[in-house]
């Protein structure tokens, strides 16, 4: 069996329904389904009884006595598959055409891709006048075969190759019952040698927190992310503000800032529209903004001070940003720094 499919599932029977049937009618690869029912409640567990009685080949359902949480479901999953590939994959989730062959596809066209999730809907909403299929056909149409690198790979669909699941071991249960073990598990895949990667060509719509909506998904995210801030250290977010990009610090600065990416850091860098397009590295925690000429640095100033998530550093190549950056510090809090000083 190429790939095994861990779906988590506790209660939400009609979206657990429409996952499912998502699978059977858009998954074109060899795979099977490791149901994990964390103790659901009647009418979902006798929906998952017919699942598995409809589909004996195909679909492996195991029950737990009591909700043990989506991190410690998704690792029974994984021990319990044999495949070359696991994909855990949210019940809150619709899947179309291709998306697991796309996402096997690009995990197998190089050897340092280790985990791959689809380029998702990110939190954004389907466009009222559009059905689920056209948006997904229109987010991944010419993208086959495209990917771009992150840091963390996104757990609600996430694909991991068996060598990883071998080399590494399985999800991080401190962070039971969710949250950041995703990402803390590619933060150990890349130790391991292994980069993780957005497949363009695939599309998951994800229902965002449907899974812990009645647990408080608020709470529960802050406790996991200061777990996670025990362990690892806070990324930082870094600002270029550029008025005329050189090729005398321009490769320096593409090293840099994918450097600074593919160690779990945000990286943005402001240009000008009459800019050059500047070609950095394809990854995600690289952002490019471009901003109007004439009021450019009185622009750059005003987004600095109102980012809600606050940069820890800016890097400016004009004297008078940096000297207005410095004087500003109080509100906006980052260091700032004069490029090639």
């Amino acid at each position: 069996m190429k790939c095994d499919i861990v779906v988590p599932v506790w209660n939400k029977k009609e979206m657990t329904k429409q996952c499912l049937d998502s699978i059977f009618a858009n998954t074109h690869c060899g795979y099977s389904i490791i149901i994990i029912d964390n103790a659901s409640d009647l009418p979902t567990r006798i929906y998952l009884d017919e699942v598995k009685a409809k589909y004996p080949d195909k679909v492996t359902l195991i029950r737990n006595q009591e909700n043990i949480g989506n991190t410690k479901a998704a690792n029974q999953g994984m021990r319990a598959s044999r495949a070359d590939y696991v994909c855990i994959l949210d019940n809150d989730t619709l899947v179309f055409d291709d998306w697991l062959n796309e996402m096997i596809r690009v995990s197998e066209s190089s050897k340092e891709i280790g985990i791959v999730s689809p380029y998702n809907n990110s939190g954004k909403k389907k466009p009222w006048d559009k059905s689920y299929r056209l948006y997904a056909k229109e987010m991944t149409a010419g993208k086959q075969g495209q990917y771009v690198e992150t840091a963390a790979a996104i757990g609600f669909c996430y694909l991991i190759k068996r060598e990883v699941i071998n080399k590494i071991g399985v999800w991080d249960e401190r962070f039971s019952p969710g949250y950041f073990e995703d990402t803390e598990y590619c933060l150990r895949a890349k130790d391991a040698g292994y980069k993780s990667v957005f497949a363009k060509g695939a599309f998951v719509f994800h229902f965002e927190h449907a899974s812990f909506k009645k647990r408080g998904f608020d709470a529960l995210f802050k406790e996991s992310e200061e777990k996670f801030y025990r362990l690892h250290k806070r990324p930082q977010r870094i600002l270029y503000i550029l008025t005329n990009p050189s090729a005398g610090y321009y490769n320096q600065i593409k090293q840099d800032s994918y450097n600074l990416a593919k160690n779990y850091n945000w990286v943005s860098i402001f240009l000008k529209k009459s800019s050059p397009r500047i070609d950095l590295y394809d990854h995600a925690y690289i952002k490019v903004l471009y901003f109007g000429d004439i009021f450019f640095a009185l622009i750059a100033i005003i987004k600095v001070l109102i980012k809600k998530k606050k940069f820890s550093k800016i890097i400016a190549d004009s004297e008078n940003i940096s000297t207005m950056m410095n004087f500003l510090k109080r509100y906006h809090k980052a260091e700032v720094q004069l490029l090639g000083s």
